[in-house]
């Protein structure tokens, strides 16, 4: 009886903990999803507006930017984050907040004055427009009040000022929406256009995030807090280069290998597989705190197994649903210049599932404070992905680079799972999840590769396939039998 009392115990501190997971997923990464869904909006307009390659070469612009933000950022970021909160005065907590915002704009004036000067050097190797230097240009001048708008939003969420939060989060997203449905009324717009008017917005609200901040910045009298930023900040920047590195390379080589006009088909892709990424970064925004949180307490891992089973089979059940639905999806958005894009959605969207499946399993590696290992698998994943997808392309097409970007997510999941469980070992239940994983990679590659030789019902009859095959395989009779208790009493108490 006494067994049974703690198994008991265990089960429902176990349930709370997912209920906890799940309300943070929704709450706070919903936020966060919502902000980036709502750039959605502008894509179908964008698509129809322009030629494929000029939405490619737009799409292509907006990818350098993001890069060179996140290098400038270079992890200050996450750095910022972790100090702040070790720090309980306020003097302190100035203090490093100033150091670290004069220190990136410093940075800025250094860098983006030596972009704008080489700019025709960098159209020429990006070689996606006649016009490459005045549209670079227009990116170079938008990067110091990107950043702006980084630093105050992520200060914000810190310091929990929860309207400015949504007013810089979710209000400068909206204002972008809202100016391009008007633009494109009344102007004819160029690429160049869109890229100032993204400009604007920018400034704008890259001012009003300093002026929520203002309370928190002093001109500070040393830097004495600087040094150990910066040396915490590079594995987590080196990292987050990476990981903003891969999108621009891939275009890059897209329009190299197949041509510009494959930019555009590619980014159609990208787009729809971006629904992937919104859940996946939604759970890894409640994920991390989450995990961390419970590791040192007795059940952790069991409850570690659990979040990494459901994550799994809903992943991999989103993947194939997202394939299935990207050929209607994309001739209702855009139109059927953008047909092929469908080729890259399954590998893109089932990529970004696999990396959602490594933020779990690499929790090992947060726990013994060594990203170094996180790093080597991201370098080692980079090589992987443009090897092949170099290698896939000229036979293959833009299916050859989403095969390489699968594939790399693959190796990245594989390595940093390694690296975590030499670092720190733990009871995982890897086998159903790796046999999951595998299945869906075979059905979903077999009918993007297959194409139009199966009518869509066969595709459904895949997908509830997978369905059974993740119920049955991932949990024991025990487990499907709590999860339908849940199930029950979510559907009692919500619909």
């Amino acid at each position: 009886m006494e067994y049974e009392s703690d198994v008991s115990r265990n089960v429902i501190t176990t349930k709370n903990r997912l209920k906890f997971l799940f309300k943070d997923t929704v709450i706070y990464g919903g936020a966060a999803a919502f902000n980036k869904a709502l750039s959605l909006i502008t894509f179908p307009l964008l698509a129809a507006h322009f030629s494929v390659a000029e939405f490619g070469v737009l799409d292509y612009h907006f990818t350098l930017a993001a890069l060179l933000v996140t290098f400038l950022i270079f992890g200050q970021d996450s750095a910022v984050a972790r100090f702040f909160y070790l720090y309980e005065d306020s003097a302190s907590r100035m203090l490093l907040i100033s150091q670290s915002l004069i220190f990136q704009l410093l940075i800025c004036l250094i860098v983006l004055p030596l972009l704008w000067m080489s700019s025709e050097y960098v159209s020429k190797v990006i070689g996606v427009s006649a016009v490459g230097a005045e549209l670079f240009r227009v990116i170079v001048l938008q990067i110091p009040f990107l950043l702006l708008i980084n630093f105050s939003v992520n200060l914000l969420k810190w310091t929990f000022r929860r309207v400015p939060f949504l007013v810089m989060s979710i209000g400068s997203t909206l204002c972008q929406v809202c100016a391009l449905l008007l633009a494109i009324n009344i102007l004819e717009l160029s690429i160049k256009h869109v890229l100032i008017l993204y400009l604007l917005n920018s400034i704008i609200f890259g001012c009003l995030g300093l002026f929520y901040i203002r309370k928190f910045l002093i001109i500070p009298r040393d830097f004495r807090y600087l040094r150990e930023m910066i040396l915490f900040a590079v594995p987590s920047g080196s990292i987050a280069v990476i990981g903003s590195f891969s999108p621009a390379l891939e275009r890059t080589m897209s329009a190299d290998i197949l041509g510009v006009e494959s930019l555009g088909i590619y980014a159609t892709g990208a787009k729809l597989a971006m629904l992937m990424g919104f859940v996946v970064n939604a759970f890894h925004t409640a994920w991390a705190p989450f995990a961390l949180a419970i590791h040192k307490e007795a059940n952790a891992v069991k409850v570690y197994n659990w979040v990494l089973k459901v994550f799994t089979l809903f992943i991999c059940l989103t993947a194939l649903l997202l394939s299935i639905m990207s050929k209607p999806l994309i001739l209702f958005l855009t139109s059927d210049r953008y047909s092929d894009a469908w080729l890259v959605v399954f590998p893109l969207a089932m990529g970004l599932g696999i990396q959602g499946v490594s933020w779990i399993t690499d929790i090992g590696i947060g726990i013994s404070m060594r990203p170094k290992f996180n790093l080597y698998a991201h370098v080692i994943a980079l090589v992987t992905t443009f090897l092949l997808a170099y290698i896939l392309m000229p036979y293959l097409g833009i299916l050859g680079l989403g095969l390489g970007v699968l594939t790399g997510h693959i190796f990245k999941t594989f390595l940093v799972s390694f690296f975590a469980q030499k670092i720190q070992p733990m009871s995982w239940n890897f086998k159903p999840v790796i046999f999951l994983i595998t299945w869906t990679n075979f059905v979903g590659l077999f009918a993007t590769i297959s194409g139009n030789s199966f009518e869509q019902y066969i595709d459904f009859i895949l997908l509830v396939t997978t369905l059974f095959v993740g119920w049955f395989g991932l949990f024991s009779k025990q487990e499907r039998v709590h999860l339908m208790i849940q199930l029950k009493e979510y559907k009692s108490k919500y619909l």
